[in-house]
């Protein structure tokens, strides 16, 4: 009759030593693998704060998009007034900005973003949307406390 437990069975052989080439390469597998996982999950890219200056009669609403992207809604600019808006999604290498006052196409005005550095992060409003919404017979927004 043979043994149930073969002896040879129950002793711990020490594994072969692996070769230092191939842990280096899982290693650095291991490493690009992380790199890339880090560089999937990183969050949209922000701008600390743009400026938008409005001189015009009206209180403008900005809204902003760069390329394909979504639009985002910065705010309303006040007649006459200058907004920091802060934490703006960077938008790439143009931005366009949507302008329109109490429901009115003010046009789009699409700027460069080396432009917007160069200027501070600020935008100015072009005379050329007052011309626009003037031309719709709008009224001048009505004063505020602060005019």
């Amino acid at each position: 009759m043979s043994p149930v437990l073969d002896p040879e069975q129950l002793v711990r052989r020490s594994p072969e030593l692996r070769s230092p080439g191939r842990l280096v390469a899982a290693a650095l597998l291991g490493v690009a693998a992380l790199v890339a996982l880090a560089v999937a999950m990183r969050g949209p890219a922000f701008v600390d704060e743009v400026t938008v200056v409005n001189e015009s009669p009206f209180d403008v609403h900005v809204d902003v998009r760069g390329g394909d992207g979504p639009v985002v809604g910065l705010g309303t600019v006040p007649r006459g007034r200058s907004t920091r808006f802060t934490s703006v999604l960077d938008q790439g290498d143009t931005w366009s900005f949507a302008l329109r006052a109490a429901g009115e196409d003010g046009g789009t005005v699409e700027v460069p973003r080396s432009s917007l550095e160069r200027d501070g992060w600020t935008l100015t409003i072009p005379a050329t949307v007052t011309e626009r919404l003037e031309r719709t017979g709008l009224p001048p927004s009505p004063a505020t406390r602060a005019d």
